[in-house]
């Protein structure tokens, strides 16, 4: 059976020039893997017709599907919807449903439909126009041969409304196959160490099937299989990702877009116990993202962000002489900041931070990286030394993750932790 091949062009100067991130891009690319067309094709464009234009026609010439997001507003740098018209020799005709359905939309706002709006309701009369339920924008698309262009608008939510509306359907429909995505998420093993365990497994995997993907959250193993059924393509994912499971253990942390602190969130409510904070060189992080998770109020019971010495002694308690003695980054005050923190909040444990984000602060036998984590519980007192590469965000969001971490290993071995942690 033939692959539909699919292109992606993003419309914008914001994009282009780097202002804000593709997202739109993104989501299509997934999306589109999801329905099992074969992405082959993808460019970013200015707000400039003759650029438009071009890049539709290598769209077209490299791909059975083309879609475009962006430049269907109202102002005057919003140009895709004239350049598809030149290109497909389309004339733009008022269509007064559409208009009727955008005044109403300003109504039920209380407001007046400004005139620049009327343009949206032109629809090249080569086109067809998809609902838009989220906005004033609808999509068009146009057909030439067996080839097929869509425009979408570039806000977020009128793009993904109307891809679950009409085209997510339309495409399933036309590419004929299915399938699976199943991604696994790991932190504590870097990617060679990974694959050095997984060696035996990708033996047996069709070339391209699993993908690894890094970030300062971990390592994402991405499994994708495809299939002329939704469940072959998901027992086929299944299989290789119990048998990733099996080599790998505790690394895995969560599945699909599952976050660390919505696992530890889910194992603290499983265990009826609560949690808090005591942060230094995190600045706040670690609570930041616990208290991301709705619900979190039922077990996060509060954090301290102790960046002086002044605040660790007054506040966590730590010991004037274990800051002379051993430093503010060290292990003996990372666990003094872990108890004091416990006692402070009366929670079951508390999880602290403390170290050198860098890039100055790194003392002789202290470099800029080092972190000290801990944490003080049910089941006892640990410490764990890290060292970090990266820029001062990057550190943070590593000590964070690994922070994160260490508490679900903590709770889920009842603080019985191996040295990899």
């Amino acid at each position: 059976m033939t692959v539909l091949r699919a292109g992606i062009l993003t419309i914008g100067n914001e994009v282009l020039y780097g202002q804000i991130l593709d997202g739109n891009a993104a989501f299509l690319g997934r999306e589109l893997q999801a329905q099992g067309c074969e992405v082959a094709w993808r460019r970013t464009v200015g707000d400039r017709i003759p650029d438009i234009t071009d890049a539709v026609k290598s769209g077209l010439d490299a791909c059975d599907v083309l879609l475009a997001t962006g430049g269907l507003g109202p102002t005057s740098d919003d140009v895709t919807r004239q350049a598809a018209a030149r290109l497909f020799k389309s004339k733009l005709v008022l269509d007064r449903a559409l208009l009727e359905g955008i005044r109403r939309r300003f109504a039920a706002r209380g407001l007046r439909m400004p005139p620049c709006n009327r343009s949206q309701a032109m629809v090249p009369d080569k086109a067809v126009a998809l609902p838009n339920p989220q906005g004033t924008a609808p999509g068009l698309l146009f057909r030439q041969g067996s080839k097929s262009v869509i425009l979408l608008p570039g806000v977020p939510r009128e793009l993904e409304a109307i891809w679950e509306q009409t085209l997510r359907p339309m495409l399933a429909q036309k590419s004929g196959r299915r399938t699976a995505v199943k991604t696994l998420r790991t932190f504590g093993l870097p990617e060679s160490a990974l694959a050095d365990r997984l060696r035996l497994v990708e033996k047996a995997l069709p070339a391209g099937c699993l993908a690894y993907l890094p970030s300062c959250r971990g390592v994402d193993l991405r499994l994708t299989f495809s299939d002329r059924s939704a469940e072959a393509a998901r027992t086929r994912a299944g299989k290789f990702a119990g048998r990733i499971s099996r080599a790998l253990g505790d690394s895995i942390y969560g599945q699909g877009q599952e976050t660390m602190e919505q696992v530890v969130g889910r194992i603290l409510t499983d265990c009826c116990l609560t949690i808090s904070t005591a942060e230094s060189c995190t600045g706040g992080l670690m609570a930041d993202r616990l208290t991301d998770v709705p619900g979190s109020s039922g077990y996060f019971r509060g954090g301290v962000v102790a960046y002086s010495n002044q605040l660790k002694i007054k506040v966590l308690g730590v010991r004037p002489e274990t800051l002379r003695r051993h430093g503010a980054v060290s292990r003996q005050t990372a666990g003094e900041m872990a108890a004091g923190g416990r006692r402070l909040s009366g929670s079951d444990l508390c999880l602290a931070a403390t170290g050198i984000a860098g890039p100055g602060g790194a003392v002789p036998g202290k470099p800029a990286g080092l972190v000290f984590l801990a944490v003080s519980g049910p089941f006892g007192s640990i410490v764990r030394e890290k060292r970090f590469i990266g820029g001062r965000r990057t550190i943070k969001e590593w000590a964070a993750q690994a922070g994160l971490n260490l508490a679900r290993l903590y709770l889920a071995g009842k603080g019985r932790l191996k040295d990899r942690t």
